[in-house]
């Protein structure tokens, strides 16, 4: 990998969950670096509000690496706001960022998903060279960026590279690992303990952040596209049981079968809940492995105790 002396790196989400750990993370390696946030002016953050539209003539001055993190995020509930803003960061604002970046910056990170793959595994898990196939309109638009950014990259000379993460757990998370970890300090019994026959796919944001580091030097992950776990899939009822030794409580887990589980979700209109608590979302590094030679930094229990301990 390359010497980093005082590279300039541009982050844009600087202040949300994953671009928050990139910018320590690369500030603590050495790299001048410069958030770009929806909210914060502070050193090292800028404000813009990022679209098809917005300039970046200010902040590309010498900069060689943007990690682009910035995303309008998913949402289980759909309007045209939402999907507007789909359309308005994800898709024109990412383009927008390559266009005027494309000749003088070396390197392009882009954050993607893991919905470009799909929403469920069955017989076998994703595969970062898998033919796309998002279902959901975030998904849809990640992948509209990544086929943008690819034909950008094919006409020029910066280096792109595009990392699909499944879920991202830390220092307070939020979505369903936060609603679970308030129900088993409350002492609520969940009734997943039967959920022992599913897998799923998840990443500690620092060993994400450390991939980013290595995609960001490694002149093999150049115009790759990668999927990052912690190599390590867990039953529901597995994460709930890392989640409570973080916690230093015993879950109370009510086995009820998971077809009635099933029912239940579908009967109260929350199937893709549904399908996150009990469906399997599995996806393999193998890729990252072998050709960047990149292992976890992080175990998974190490995960879940610096996420979620008291």
């Amino acid at each position: 990998m390359g010497d980093i002396g005082k590279k300039k790196v541009l982050v844009t989400g600087s202040t949300g969950f994953v671009g928050s750990h990139v910018v320590r993370e690369f500030i603590d390696l050495g790299y001048e670096v410069v958030g770009i946030s929806r909210t914060e002016a502070s050193s090292p953050h800028m404000i813009k509000n990022i679209s098809g539209n917005t300039d970046w003539c200010d902040v590309l001055e010498g900069v060689e690496i943007i990690i682009h993190c910035a995303a309008a995020v998913h949402q289980m509930e759909l309007s045209e706001n939402v999907l507007n803003s789909y359309q308005t960061l994800n898709v024109d604002g990412t383009l927008n960022l390559a266009e005027q970046a494309k000749n003088s910056v070396k390197r392009f990170i882009f954050l993607s998903t893991v919905k470009v793959n799909g929403e469920e595994t069955f017989s076998d898990k994703f595969f970062a060279d898998d033919i796309a196939n998002p279902i959901d309109p975030y998904g849809v638009s990640k992948e509209c960026a990544e086929a943008g950014l690819r034909e950008i990259a094919v006409s020029s000379k910066m280096e792109l590279v595009i990392i699909r993460p499944p879920l991202v757990y830390g220092p307070n998370p939020k979505g369903n690992l936060a609603t679970l970890a308030k129900y088993l300090n409350r002492r609520v019994p969940l009734p997943l303990g039967s959920v022992t026959s599913n897998s799923r796919s998840l990443v500690y944001v620092g060993n994400l952040v450390d991939f980013i580091y290595i995609c960001a030097e490694h002149q093999a992950a150049i115009n790759e596209t990668f999927l990052i776990s912690d190599d390590s899939d867990l039953s529901t009822a597995s994460i709930i049981r890392h989640i409570g030794s973080a916690l230093q409580l015993q879950p109370l887990l009510i086995s009820v079968p998971v077809f009635i589980l099933n029912f239940a979700f579908k009967a109260l209109g929350k199937k893709e809940y549904g399908a996150r608590l009990l469906g399997d979302l599995c996806v393999d590094i193998t890729k990252n492995k072998t050709l960047l030679d990149w292992k976890p930094k992080y175990s998974v229990k190490e995960g879940f105790q610096l996420s979620f301990k008291n």
